[in-house]
Formats: structure tokens, C-alpha cells, sequence
């Protein structure tokens, strides 16, 4: 039996084979992009966790975005309770003040106390309160995994009931204790929040790289695929076109 028949099948297989590769580098060089399932399933996996630290990383800002309002806010009342002391160590020389001067003190404090406690009210984020006579408490989500951390706004007592000038240092030094407390915890929060956030947004950028470098392609070694792919459809190409050449030469001779 002739061994050129087989050779033409040879040849004609090694070029059907080449096309396919030849057609698929072409594509990634062209797009940039692997074509394999598995790793384009992963990419998308993490495309979705970056995008989900990126969530997270907005979560921590609004919290910190929260706890600087109601910083902002416990600083202005913290003005107010010096006040308040200075008040109750003017009244405490009342054997000096006329009745008039006692009652310009008293209306201070009056006013005063009625504005801390109106500012406790009106502390909020979202429509979500801030301060209050109870502990305030928020919960962020953190991680792209929907991990919790917890912290403390504020706790600010009534003291609208404070009228007079007699108690009003006893109050401003409870409401300073207060204030100085709160202005604690608030700064222990924006501490690891801002450190949360900050690892939330690096995690979102490597989750991000991550998946683009995961089905990009390897530019250098589609290139020398592709040529290894067409030298050999051009060898296939030669082969079959000079066994067909031979077999039709045999056939010419028997004719």
C-alpha cells in the first residue's frame, strides 16, 4: 500500500487541527482576554468580591461621615458646659450681685440647658439619631463578607431642667465628664474605621487586578503560538498539495 494516501491525511488533519488555534490566538491577542471557562469564572468571582470591599469601604465612610457629625456636635456643647461652670462660679459670688444679676445668670443657664438638650435631639445622620440620654450605637459592615464592628456615638443627660444659675456648675461639670467620654469613644471609632476603610479600598483595587490579570492574555506567548500554529498549516498546506500532485502524476501514467 502506498504511503501517500496517508501522508495526504496526515497533512489534511494537522491543517484542520492548525485553523481552530490559529483562529482562538488570533481572538486573545485581539481582545486581551483568555478564553477558558474556569478562569473567567474566577475573574467574575473576583470582580464581585471587589466590588462588595468597594461597598464596604462606602459603609465605613458614612459611619465616619456620622461620628464626625456628632463630634462636631459634642465639641459645640462642650463650649456650652464651660460655660455653664463659668455661670455657676459667677453666682457662687452672689453676695456681690444685684437681683437683676442673678436673673440675667439664671436666664443664661436656662437658655443654655435648653439648647444642649435641643442639640442632643437634633444630632443626626440619615434620619438616624446620633446622641441621646442612652447609649447610641451603630453597626457598619465592614469586610466584603458583611463582617460588624460597633460603635458609640454618644450618651448626653436631660439637663433642660436646670434652670438656675446655683446648680448650673454641677451640671456643667457632669455634662463635660459627659462630652469628654464621649469624644473618646467617638475618636477610638474613627481610629479603626478609618483603618477599616482604608483596607477595604485596597482590597477592592487588588480583587480588581486580580480578576483582570487573571484571564488577560499572555501577549508574548499567544504571538509565538500563533506562529508555531500557522508554520504548521503551511506545512500541512505544502504537504497535502504536493501529495495530491503525486497521486495525480500516478494516474496521468496509468492513463
Amino acid at each position: 500500500m502506498s504511503d501517500r494516501p496517508y501522508l495526504s491525511y496526515l497533512a489534511d488533519l494537522g491543517s484542520k487541527l492548525a485553523l481552530p488555534k490559529i483562529q482562538e490566538s488570533l481572538k486573545s491577542i485581539t481582545t486581551g482576554k483568555e478564553r477558558d471557562g474556569y478562569l473567567n469564572a474566577l475573574a467574575n468571582n473576583l470582580n464581585a468580591r471587589s466590588d462588595s470591599w468597594t461597598a464596604a469601604a462606602k459603609n465605613i465612610r458614612n459611619a465616619i461621615d456620622a461620628l464626625q457629625t456628632a463630634e462636631t456636635a459634642l465639641l459645640e456643647m462642650a463650649t456650652l458646659s464651660t460655660r455653664l461652670e463659668e455661670l455657676g462660679a459667677l453666682y457662687n459670688n452672689n453676695s456681690l450681685l444685684t437681683t437683676s444679676d442673678i436673673a440675667a445668670l439664671n436666664a443664661e443657664t436656662e437658655s443654655i440647658t435648653a439648647a444642649v438638650d435641643s442639640m442632643v435631639t437634633a444630632t443626626t445622620f440619615n434620619g438616624k439619631s446620633l446622641l441621646g440620654t442612652s447609649k447610641v450605637s451603630l453597626n457598619v459592615g465592614t469586610t466584603d463578607l458583611g463582617n460588624i464592628q460597633t460603635v458609640t456615638a454618644g450618651t448626653v443627660s436631660s439637663i433642660a431642667s436646670t434652670t438656675e444659675a446655683s446648680n448650673a456648675d454641677t451640671t456643667g461639670a457632669a455634662l463635660t465628664a459627659e462630652i469628654t467620654l464621649n469624644l473618646g469613644e467617638i475618636s477610638g471609632g474613627l481610629t479603626t474605621l478609618q483603618a477599616r476603610e482604608n483596607v477595604a479600598y485596597a482590597a477592592s483595587a487588588i480583587m480588581s487586578v486580580a480578576s483582570i490579570n487573571t484571564v488577560e492574555s499572555n501577549i508574548a506567548a499567544e504571538t509565538a503560538e500563533l506562529t508555531k500554529q500557522m508554520m504548521l498549516n503551511k506545512v500541512s498546506t505544502s504537504l497535502l498539495a504536493q501529495a495530491n500532485l503525486n497521486e495525480n502524476t500516478k494516474l496521468n501514467l496509468i492513463s
